[in-house]
């Protein structure tokens, strides 16, 4: 074998191996009926799990461990027509971003809001929601990060922004712009999921399928240079969408790849962890959260179904709420 020709094994070698690692199991826990595109999710501190659609301006909560877990509503949006990003600003209390849309990128400029929802008491299942505010030079309010109880950071996938929301005063205004978070012709969903961990605030772009990280202002939200890519999301899948961070990894949902991707972020290695591209157990998967009260070790992850990247390029299912059991413990 001349070297030319080993050079070109290499990188073929370790993508196979990177396809091939052992997968963890998953479990259903609940399909939504077809059509429904389940877009985000937030784990209440007693384990029990928000979801947001954006087929239907509607926030459901979720018992996981249920042996009937039915999706209960909690509120529905009136005026909006789509739920997206959502984000726990103080215990059990979470402020959720609406708009008005037809599909990913169609989102209509000038109607999103913003809206409290708090819970009481531990394990209630009754909420009190109120209007945080208008914000309509946010047009899709997908990706929400908490800074603090008063401000939060709010990725706009539609204009490829992010913007600083003071949660008093409901005033918005960009607090990061950056190349790395615009939107293509072909995909025009930009910046998707914000994490952050110390002062490095993690990112997803739909668009470029890409992980990247920007160091920020923890009391402005402002970046403290240009941002970096991290990877670029395994062949053949494209659309990176929402992830969770643990530790020195971040475990990210490719939408059309339907499967979810561990990155280790200091060697930047990739391997997917669970699903498959041709398999609808994780049926184009849209956003992931560790569980709490015990569950630590169990990864949730939403799915649109396949509604915007069919399985196959023909199959279909609910939107669903998938565990990804990373220990035996669960």
């Amino acid at each position: 074998m001349s070297s030319a020709q080993f050079s070109v094994l290499i990188p073929l070698v370790s993508f196979l191996f990177q396809l091939c690692a052992a997968l963890y199991p998953t479990q259903l826990i609940y399909e939504f009926p077809n059509g429904t595109f389940v877009e985000n999710l937030a784990v209440r501190p007693d384990g029990s799990i928000l979801t947001t659609l954006t087929t239907s301006p509607d926030l459901y909560l979720i018992q996981p461990l249920s042996a009937n877990p039915n999706p209960q509503l909690i509120y529905r949006f009136a005026g909006s027509t789509s739920a997206l990003g959502i984000t726990e600003v103080s215990p059990d209390t979470f402020q959720v971003g609406v708009t008005n849309a037809s599909g990913p990128g169609q989102a209509v400029p000038g109607t999103s809001k913003l809206y409290q929802v708090t819970f009481p008491r531990r394990y209630s299942s009754k909420a009190k929601i109120s209007l945080t505010a208008n914000i309509p030079n946010i047009t899709a309010p997908n990706g929400l990060l908490t800074l603090n109880k008063n401000k939060i950071l709010v990725a706009d996938s539609v204009k490829g922004l992010i913007f600083a929301v003071d949660l008093k005063t409901g005033k918005s205004r960009v607090a990061i712009t950056d190349s790395l978070f615009a939107t293509t012709e072909r995909l025009p969903v930009g910046v998707n999921g914000i994490k952050l961990q110390g002062n490095a605030l993690y990112f997803t772009t739909s668009a470029q399928n890409l992980l990247g990280k920007v160091n920020i202002n923890l009391k402005t939200g402002a970046a403290l240079g240009p941002a970096t890519k991290i990877v670029n999301g395994l062949p053949p899948a494209v659309g990176y969408d929402d992830f969770a961070l643990r530790d020195d990894a971040a475990y990210v949902t490719s939408a059309a790849g339907n499967f979810i991707e561990r990155v280790d972020l200091k060697r930047r290695q990739q391997t997917i962890v669970a699903g498959q591209i041709n398999s609808t157990d994780i049926a184009e998967p849209t956003s992931a959260a560790f569980g709490r009260n015990g569950k630590e070790n169990v990864l949730f992850v939403t799915t649109g179904g396949g509604l915007f990247f069919p399985v196959n390029g023909n199959e279909i299912v609910g939107g669903q709420l998938v565990a990804v059991k990373l220990s035996k413990k669960y």
